[in-house]
């Protein structure tokens, strides 16, 4: 009997502990706040909040009145997929070898935990909807969410098969509801003549709302806030716009008559003091099309007028979320946190898309906004400190009090909404691709190229970069104290540029060649189809041992 006793009590001791040790953790759950995390597609710095006169965007420019807005946020890469790897692993693209859109997580990084992850394992439910990993439903990491919503894809309310190149030749009609559309809308052939898809596109679309993706995402992530029971949550919610194609329900775009459209200043000669490398970015219609194409379809102002009523339909729709964390009594404890992947060029430099590294495919908008229920900060606080995209994770842990991952490259931003940081270093680094970044700072702007060309903008003076001063003497230490951000890429021994080839020989010696203007396969290794020119190469390290890492050739 006595050790029945001794037994009985043993185990009621331990289920007092457990239930004890499961109550402490509800305790500490219901403590921690909750976080809505907001990302916008090829968002550039065209908000009410940053001083953009031309939008209508009152959602955003309230949540900017209720907490930070960073005047001074830089993207780790100027292209959604290495941006996006950048911002959800910590890590930047030359850490993770992620530089373009070609990422596959469960490939490519197969042991890397992601950002929502991270929180799964330290007593988050997390959810989904909309485009937060970049590419389908398909690449999103096994184990990022409780529960994801799903992504319907930019070309709503269209499909992508509507979009194919293959039928537009010129233009062909899609029927919807009963009503005719001939695609593309804009009446612009596809410079891009190699993709699968024409999205170089936009206009308005009179069709209902809940056709439209981002409709789609917000409602699920609405109805997903009226059901949660468990907290604390992370709730993602990726919007598609204003990725191209520019589609939008036909209020939107009535909000912007094309003869009250303002254009970006975009001088004749402004190329003309530009390296040989920049030059083929401004011109080459990596992710859109070209500039003069745009102007020769008469097609500029209803190019502008659609991103900025795909901005406004973002910005209903984030009205539309506020509403729900209201209505549902979330709002004092929850953080909110929203952010574009990058910028994106409409005309300037000539040049439309991204993946370029001016100032207009490096800034984006940036918020975080902190509960309501939280009186530590002070609200309406414009924070002009360099920072980057990537400080993300670290700030989002310290926001809910979870460990941070030693492999995060970022800095957490929370020291600066308390006012606590009298040294912080003002300096934000953009990666374009291999060999080539941005160095940012509140002052400058220094962008250097894999074939060791430069330019260098006074930001302070110059905000358009319409005068690349790299050359003036008096820079000299100035371009070096910059230079000293630029990444060591030790992968690589050689980066070479040799008229429009892009040669990279990596330290085993296999030389690789990409031709930077070959349409459609610019971003493809053609060494084996160039035998000559490899072996040119070759002997041209062996005969002149360069001590240079970065350099062009003039002729072989």
């Amino acid at each position: 009997e006595k050790e029945k006793m001794e037994v009985k009590s043993i185990i009621f001791f331990f289920s007092s502990l457990f239930i004890f040790s499961c109550s402490l953790s509800t305790i500490d759950n219901k403590e921690k706040p909750n976080i809505v995390f907001i990302s916008i597609d090829d968002l550039n710095d065209w908000v009410g909040f940053l001083g953009y006169d031309d939008v209508f965007t009152p959602n955003m420019d309230r949540l900017a009145e209720n907490g930070f807005s960073f005047s001074n946020a830089h993207c780790p890469a100027p292209i959604c997929g290495p941006s996006r790897t950048a911002i959800l692993t910590g890590m930047r693209p030359v850490t993770s070898g992620v530089y373009d859109n070609n990422i596959k997580f469960s490939k490519d990084l197969p042991n890397v935990v992601t950002l929502t992850e991270h929180f799964r394992k330290n007593g988050y439910q997390v959810y989904g909807v909309g485009k937060l990993f970049h590419g389908g439903v398909s690449n999103v990491p096994r184990e990022a969410f409780d529960e994801y919503g799903g992504r319907i894809g930019s070309a709503a309310p269209f499909s992508s098969s509507d979009l194919q190149n293959s039928k537009q030749n010129p233009s062909h009609e899609v029927t919807i509801l009963g009503k005719k559309f001939r695609l593309p809308l804009n009446g612009m052939p596809a410079d891009r003549y190699w993709n699968k898809a024409h999205t170089f596109d936009w206009g308005s679309v009179d069709l209902p709302d809940s056709l439209f993706s981002d409709r789609v995402s917000v409602d699920w992530a609405v109805d997903r806030l009226e059901k949660i029971k468990d907290q604390p949550f992370l709730l993602t919610l990726g919007f598609e716009r204003p990725h191209q194609p520019l589609f939008n329900p036909i209020r939107f775009h009535e909000m912007y008559p094309l003869d009250k459209v303002n254009l970006p200043v975009v001088p004749n000669d402004d190329l003309e003091d530009l390296p040989h490398r920049a030059k083929q970015l401004a011109l080459y219609p990596k992710t859109s099309g070209r500039h003069e194409t745009v102007v020769k379809y008469n097609q500029w102002e209803n190019a502008v007028a659609s991103y900025l009523a795909s901005i406004s339909f973002v910005d209903e729709l984030i009205g539309d979320m506020l509403k729900a964390l209201e209505k549902n009594d979330l709002i004092e404890n929850t953080w909110i946190v929203l952010w574009s992947d990058h910028g994106w060029h409409l005309g300037e430099k000539y040049h439309w898309g991204k993946a370029t590294g001016w100032y207009r495919s490096t800034r984006v908008p940036f918020l975080i906004v902190p509960p309501e229920g939280n009186l530590e900060y002070n609200s309406s606080v414009n924070i002009y400190n360099m920072v980057n995209l990537l400080d993300l994770a670290p700030t989002m842990a310290d926001m809910a009090g979870i460990p941070k991952k030693k492999s995060w490259e970022g800095r957490s931003l929370i020291p600066l909404l308390k006012g606590q940081i009298d040294q912080w270093e003002e300096v934000s680094l953009t990666t374009l691709s291999i060999g080539s970044h941005t160095v940012s700072t509140p002052d400058w702007q220094l962008i250097s190229y894999f074939d060791g060309s430069f330019e260098l903008y006074d930001m302070k003076n110059d905000l358009n970069q319409f005068k690349n001063v790299i050359d003036q003497p008096e820079n000299f230490n100035l371009i070096e104290r910059l230079k000293k951000y630029i990444p060591k890429e030790s992968k690589w021994k050689y980066f070479i540029r040799y008229m429009d080839y892009k040669i990279l020989v990596p330290n085993d010696g296999a030389i690789q060649v990409y031709n930077q203007m070959l349409e459609g396969k610019n971003d493809k290794d053609i060494a084996q189809d160039l035998p000559v020119l490899v072996e040119k190469i070759k002997s041209y390290l062996k005969k002149y041992k360069p001590k240079q890492n970065k350099f062009s050739i003039e002729s072989l």
